[in-house]
């Protein structure tokens, strides 16, 4: 690569948008190094396997959980560390759940290595670090019913807005019924018994 900024989209959708064995195979010996090393939840390559078990690390996956789509939604470069952050999600129809699509979130990390093209003499660079991030569970998103719910960004935001308005209700009307006085007490009872740790708690009086 170039320029990382506007050729690591493309070359996720080389690897995402549903490719054949051999095209993935293509895109990885050009874009990644011999001794790619990568972490994910689920399974780690080590720098010493490198690019082979990547690749068929990779096509499994394909293969399993079937992707069908990327799409980048925020990338962020840092050219004197060599490294980039990318959001992203990709859409998939997993073997075992075809009639539903699994919007798989991920936060990326890569980290390049600058080569040269023996065929041009320019200095290029290519992946060799890349960390998965799951934004959110893919287990949980797996789930049907469940996981739709889970997925879904307008029952979060109703589902988080509830409970802080709940929260909010429960506190004014504490405010509202529960005297000043006893608030104090409650609290100072609370502060001087129950903060501290139990083998520095007062004895409660018996008087």
């Amino acid at each position: 690569m170039e320029d990382p900024e506007r050729e690591v989209p493309l070359v996720l959708k080389k690897l995402l948008r549903r490719p054949t064995f051999e095209s993935m195979a293509d895109t990885i010996r050009q874009y990644f190094t011999e001794d790619i090393a990568f972490y994910h939840l689920y399974a780690n390559v080590a720098p010493t396997v490198g690019i082979s078990v990547y690749t068929l690390l990779f096509q499994f996956m394909v293969f399993f959980i079937n992707y069908q789509e990327p799409l980048v939604h925020d990338m962020v470069y840092d050219e004197k560390k060599n490294m980039m952050a990318v959001r992203m999600t990709v859409r998939t129809n997993p073997w075992i759940f075809l009639w539903r699509t699994v919007n798989l979130q991920f936060l990326i990390e890569f980290e390049f290595r600058d080569v040269i093209d023996e065929n041009t003499g320019k200095v290029l660079k290519k992946i060799k670090v890349q960390r998965d991030y799951f934004i959110r569970s893919p287990i949980v998103q797996l789930i049907p019913i469940i996981g739709n719910i889970y997925d879904s960004e307008r029952l979060r935001y109703i589902v988080g807005e509830s409970t802080a308005a709940t929260i909010r209700f429960i506190v004014r009307t504490y405010d509202l019924l529960v005297p000043a006085k006893l608030r104090e007490d409650v609290f100072e009872f609370w502060r001087e018994y129950l903060q501290v740790p139990p083998n520095e708690q007062h004895s409660l009086s018996t008087d």
